[in-house]
């Protein structure tokens, strides 16, 4: 009769729109069975449940423990509290009465198979076959008799996991994820799932599965290692809601992450180290977009614990101790933490006061000894401040602050003087120390980047320089080794890097002689690929048949067929971005006019050296390189 009138219940709450506030209003028998009324279950019996390792789905879907919730002293109690929070005076005992009478009814109608974990799937397709609300109930009655023998909540976990591993039919999985979730909700399921584990690693069991960013250790609890493996193979949506749950609750609790030391008299260090393991949960719980998971309730849940630790009285004590860059670092964490309104001001003003004061940009350097350290140093503040909570304005005037401190330094220090002043290419050396020191992010967006930026675009594309770090690599993969590392280094500081053994090059002049000078000078320089051509004609049609497939032509101006302007016509109609170098006798203005005219990238005149050539392909390549 109940079953046939709510079979399909009007839409619940969530887990979390139920938590922490008032239960559910039930009022059928089958309001008990959504997930908002599972959950006010859960709550008003939380005591009879733990003391017998039991959900609020098992309490539903058996008599017998339904029988032993009644002969309970404090069952009257339950039910009076049941009655005060739903504005139900007397109407939750007909109600309960009526769930024994329906579970005992529905029982004996249909009983509930014993079954094997393997034979789960087709267990679940034949009970749920029965349809609706009936068939979801019989499924649910036939989980709780297979973990009935479990004798505590880290069995039944598991016994549940073993289901779940036979299964990815997302019906099946639904009442599994469920019960999963209720022991997970309990303190003392969590606590016999983790093995009763302290304070600091069950929070990080916890945070673990919600945000999936880092692999469970191996000396993980067997359940939370396996809750792990499932969640990464199948969205659990339900269960994640459940362990965000069981997080605000462990952090609800007074135990801390960290201990005050022997010689930490006033505790400063131990709160300081508080803060970084809170800071650690909070960036770890935050989607990409900076949302919390589990929303405005788990934010909540940490700012109160910060609040604990944090305010306009403690700022300027949990970074007693430390030096200038150090306090630096603890506000700046401190300031993307969830904090109250008051205390987020204290500590945005008591960060902006070291920025203001006189001796700013002398206090940070002194902070560090070796020059290359004051570099990478002040690039590390400036990314601090370009990924605070500051206002986006406050963001840009105060790294442009540490910009100019830095800039200042380069000058002062004459860090690219070498580079800047050499009328020959400078030792190669000298050159790797710069872009060293660009890998590995230490210089500020802005002037000083941009400075850097202009002499490593100049050096780096010398051909003594590549012949030095690239060509005299000792094997194939050292040298790709290197030109992977150039490229991201030099990516860094915005310079473009060419490796010219990946590149395709196609040659064109009709006399055989200079044909094979410019031949062996590619070659020289590692040219991976080089095709010739005799003429023109010849030319534009190996450029016809794959055009695509080359990075630059080196091309004779005067050629029987087809000259090379007529080619460097036809090329342009189909790449316009393709670097070509002009090769002529006639170097006068109108020649010159003319090539330009069709957007030649580069031309050279006859006769020239090795080194000559060498520049202007690097010249007309690296152009292209710096344009993408």
């Amino acid at each position: 009769m109940e079953e046939s009138h709510h079979d399909t219940p009007a839409a619940e709450p969530t887990l979390e729109e139920a938590e922490g506030s008032a239960p559910a209003a039930c009022r059928e028998p089958a309001d008990f069975y959504t997930p908002a009324g599972r959950d006010g279950v859960g709550r008003f019996c939380r005591r009879f449940l733990d003391e017998n390792a039991l959900t609020a789905t098992e309490l539903l879907h058996h008599p017998r423990h339904q029988i032993g919730l009644s002969n309970t002293a404090t069952f009257v109690a339950i039910l009076t509290q049941a009655e005060r929070a739903m504005d139900r005076k007397g109407g939750m005992t007909p109600l309960v009465n009526e769930i024994a009478r329906l579970t005992r009814e529905r029982l004996k109608e249909h009983p509930p198979p014993d079954f094997l974990s393997a034979d789960y799937p087709g267990t679940a397709a034949e009970l749920l076959s029965a349809g609706g609300f009936l068939g979801r109930f019989l499924l649910d009655a036939a989980i709780t008799q297979h973990i009935a023998v479990c004798r505590n909540f880290a069995e039944k976990a598991e016994a549940l996991l073993n289901l779940a591993e036979t299964t990815e039919h997302p019906d099946a999985l639904t009442p599994v994820e469920r019960l999963l979730g209720e022991i997970l909700l309990s303190d003392a399921g969590t606590a016999s799932c983790a093995r009763d584990a302290p304070f600091t690693t069950l929070i990080d069991l916890i945070v673990t599965l919600i945000a999936t960013d880092r692999p469970m250790a191996d000396d993980a609890p067997s359940v939370f290692r396996r809750l792990d493996v499932l969640m990464r193979r199948v969205p659990m949506p339900g269960l994640r809601d459940a362990l965000a749950a069981a997080f605000r609750r462990e952090m609800a609790k007074p135990a801390c992450f960290t201990i005050a030391s022997a010689g930490d008299m006033f505790g400063i260090e131990a709160v300081q180290r508080e803060i970084l393991a809170l800071s650690d949960l909070s960036a770890r719980l935050r989607d990409r977009e900076g949302a919390y998971v589990g929303g405005a309730r788990t934010e909540a849940a940490l700012q109160r614990r910060t609040a604990l630790l944090v305010n306009e009285d403690t700022v300027p004590e949990i970074t007693r101790g430390r030096n200038f860059v150090q306090k630096l670092r603890i506000l700046f964490v401190l300031q993307k933490m969830p904090l109250s309104p008051t205390a987020a001001k204290a500590v945005a003003d008591y960060l902006k006061s070291f920025f203001d004061s006189r001796d700013f940009a002398g206090r940070l350097l002194d902070c560090w000894k070796d020059r290359n350290e004051k570099l990478k140093g002040l690039a590390e503040v400036q990314r601090l401040v370009l990924s605070s909570a500051f206002p986006d304005e406050e963001r840009e005037y105060l790294g442009g602050q540490l910009d100019d401190i830095q800039n200042a330094f380069l000058r002062t220090q004459r860090v690219l003087t070498p580079l800047i002043q050499a009328k020959d290419d400078p030792p190669a050396d000298t050159v790797l120390d710069i872009v060293r020191l660009a890998g590995e992010g230490a210089f500020c967006s802005g002037k000083s980047r941009l400075a850097v930026a202009r002499v490593l675009y100049r050096h780096c594309h010398r051909p003594r320089f590549v012949r030095h770090v690239l060509l005299n690599a000792p094997g194939p993969k050292e040298r790709l080794a290197r030109a992977n590392w150039l490229r991201q280094a030099l990516g860094m500081v915005g310079v473009p890097f060419i490796d010219l053994s990946s590149h395709r090059v196609l040659v064109v002049d009709d006399e055989a002689g200079p044909r094979a000078f410019v031949t062996s000078v590619l070659q020289e320089l590692g040219i991976g690929h080089i095709v010739t051509a005799a003429d023109g004609q010849e030319a534009l049609e190996r450029f016809r048949a794959d055009g695509a497939a080359y990075d630059l032509i080196v091309c004779d101006w005067m050629m029987p067929r087809l000259s090379g302007l007529d080619l460097l016509k036809q090329v342009r109609e189909t790449r316009s971005d393709l670097p070509f170098l002009m090769v002529t006798a006639l170097a006068t203005l109108d020649a010159v006019k003319k090539a330009l005219a069709h957007q030649v990238s580069g031309y050279i005149a006859k006769p020239f050296t090795p080194d000559q050539l060498e520049e202007k392909i690097f010249l007309v390549l690296a152009q292209k390189g710096f344009g993408d």
